[in-house]
C-alpha cells in the first residue's frame, strides 16, 4: 500500500483532548501503516524483502505497541522487546553486523513520523501534542534499537563459545562418509562463521600445531591425524609455516572434501612408507598416478599376483631382474638398445632376459590389455619397494 493510501485511512475528527482519544484515531490506520512501513523498509534494505514474514511481524508489533503506549505509557513492552532482541541475535547468528537492521529502524521511524505529521495536520493537533508524539516516537525507536543491540551482543558472546564446536562439526560433516548437500553446508557454514569458498583442499598434518589461521580455515586438531580444510588453491607459504610434515589433497567442491582428505591421508602414508619423497609439503596433485596405483595395496597385490604369475617360479634375484626388464621392455616398446641404457646392462643381456620373459609369458605379451595391466602392476611394485635392486 502506498503512502497516499495510508494517509487516506486517517480519519478527520474533532479536536483531540486526551490519550485514549488520540490512540482511537490512530488504531484504524494500523494495518495500512504497517504495509506502508514494510514496503519502505524492503525498498531501502532489500535483504529484508527475502524475509517478508519476519519483517511484517516485527513492524506490526512495533506499531501496535506504539499506539498502546500513546494511550497508556505503562503498557507492557516485554513481548516487543524480546522480538527486537531476537532480531539482533538473528543478525549475529547469520554472521552480519547490525547495519541493515539499524537502517530498517531508521526507515521505519521516518515513515512513522511522516504519518504522524499528516495525522496532526488533518486533526489540527496542537504543537504540544505533536512535540509529545515526536518525543515518544524517537525515544521508542531508540529503545527498540537498544534491545536489538543487546540481542546481537548476547548472540556474539554465545557464538564465541560455540563457534569453535560448530566449525569442527562442519569440518566433520563435509569430510564424512556421506556428502552433504550445498544447502546444508551453507546453513551450517553461516552458523559457524565460515565463508564458503568455491573450492577447498584438505591438508593432513603429521602432528597437531598451534592455530595460526583466520576464519577461512576449518581445523580438527584432534589426534591421531589432525587436518585442515583450506580454500583452494592452498597457500604454500602458509603450509610451510606450519612447521610439520603435511600432505595437501587435490582441490574439490566443499561438499566433496572427504575425497580430498582421503587422498591427502594416503599421500602422507606413502611419504612415511618411502614411496614418495620426504619433503615438508607434499602436493597430491603432483603424484596422482602414484596415488592411483597405490591407493589400495591389497588390490595392487592381487593384480600383481595375477598378471605377473609366470615370474613366481624364478628365484628371488632372477625374478627382480626379470621384473625390471619387463617394465623397461613395456615402457620402451621392446627396443633392446633403449632397455640396455635404461638398465645399464649390455644389449646381449637384455636379449637373453627378453627370451626368458617370452618363454614364461608366451602370447600374453602380445595382448595390449594384458601389457597395460602388467605395466601397472610393475609400477606399483617398484613404487612400494623402491630400495630393491637387482
Amino acid at each position: 500500500m502506498s503512502g497516499d493510501q495510508a494517509r487516506q485511512q486517517i480519519p478527520v475528527a474533532h479536536e483531540v483532548s486526551g490519550r485514549a482519544e488520540l490512540a482511537a484515531l490512530m488504531r484504524p490506520a494500523i494495518p495500512s501503516l504497517v504495509e506502508w512501513i514494510v514496503r519502505e523498509v524492503w525498498q531501502a534494505v532489500p535483504v529484508y524483502a527475502r524475509h517478508g514474514r519476519v519483517t511484517r511481524h516485527g513492524v506490526e508489533c512495533a506499531v501496535v505497541l506504539f499506539v498502546d503506549l500513546v494511550e497508556d505509557p505503562l503498557a507492557p513492552r516485554e513481548r516487543l522487546y524480546e522480538t527486537c532482541r531476537r532480531l539482533g541475535a538473528g543478525e549475529a547468528y547469520e554472521g552480519r553486523t547490525l547495519d541493515d537492521l539499524q537502517a530498517a529502524y531508521r526507515v521505519g521511524t521516518r515513515a512513522g513520523w511522516r504519518w504522524i505529521m499528516r495525522l496532526g495536520r488533518r486533526q489540527r493537533l496542537s504543537s504540544a501534542v505533536m512535540a509529545r508524539l515526536a518525543e515518544m516516537l524517537f525515544g521508542y525507536a531508540d529503545d527498540l534499537a537498544r534491545m536489538s543491540i543487546r540481542g546481537h551482543r548476547e548472540a556474539e558472546a554465545e557464538l564465541g563459545g560455540t563457534r569453535a564446536g560448530l566449525r569442527r562439526r562442519l569440518l566433520r560433516l563435509i569430510t564424512g562418509p556421506v556428502a552433504p548437500t550445498d544447502a546444508v553446508v551453507a546453513e551450517l557454514a553461516t552458523a559457524a562463521g565460515w565463508p564458503v569458498p568455491g573450492e577447498v583442499a584438505a591438508v593432513v598434518l603429521e602432528a597437531p600445531v598451534e592455530p595460526c589461521w583466520g576464519p577461512e580455515v576449518l581445523a580438527d586438531l584432534e589426534p591421531p591425524q589432525p587436518c585442515l580444510v583450506v580454500p583452494a588453491p592452498a597457500d604454500a607459504r602458509f603450509l610451510a609455516a606450519l612447521d610439520v610434515r603435511v600432505a595437501v589433497g587435490p582441490p574439490v567442491a566443499p561438499s566433496a572434501s572427504a575425497q580430498s582428505l582421503r587422498w591427502a591421508r594416503t599421500t602422507l602414508r606413502l611419504v612415511g612408507e618411502g614411496a614418495l619423497p620426504d619433503v615438508p609439503v607434499t602436493w597430491c596433485a603432483k603424484h596422482l598416478t602414484t596415488l592411483w596405483l597405490l591407493c589400495d595395496p591389497a588390490l595392487a597385490d592381487q593384480v600383481g599376483r595375477q598378471e605377473l604369475a609366470p615370474l613366481a617360479g624364478f628365484p628371488d634375484r632372477t625374478r627382480r631382474r626379470l621384473s625390471e626388464t619387463l617394465l623397461s621392455w613395456l615402457e620402451n616398446g621392446g627396443n633392446s638398445e633403449k632397455i640396455a641404457v635404461d638398465l645399464s646392462v649390455h644389449p646381449q643381456t637384455v636379449r637373453y632376459r627378453v627370451r626368458q620373459l617370452k618363454e614364461a609369458f608366451g602370447e600374453r605379451l602380445e595382448d595390449a590389455e594384458t601389457r597395460f595391466a602388467m605395466q601397472a602392476a610393475l609400477r606399483a611394485s617398484a613404487l612400494r619397494l623402491p630400495d630393491l635392486s637387482p
